[in-house]
């Protein structure tokens, strides 16, 4: 059973760490439609403190620190 619930964070910390790429990734791109909410969301599953005024490119330089980081970027 341990073993079972130790899966299931590694895999809900592999599938955020996934988001978290592919949102740096649209940042780099330029895109536009970042859904700030979500990002500070995420940025929040990764264990990373933001402001509930932080901007969205305050949010993704969080996340691309993070994941340098972590060797994940």
């Amino acid at each position: 059973m341990l073993n079972w619930i130790l899966s299931q964070f590694k895999r809900q910390s592999a599938e955020d760490l996934e988001r978290a790429r592919e949102l740096v990734k649209a940042a780099e791109r330029g895109e536009a439609h970042l859904n700030l909410s979500k990002a500070r969301e995420l940025a929040r599953a990764l264990g990373i403190e933001v402001g509930a005024h932080a901007s969205a490119d305050e949010v993704v330089h969080a996340i691309r620190r993070y994941l340098s980081h972590h060797g994940e970027l």
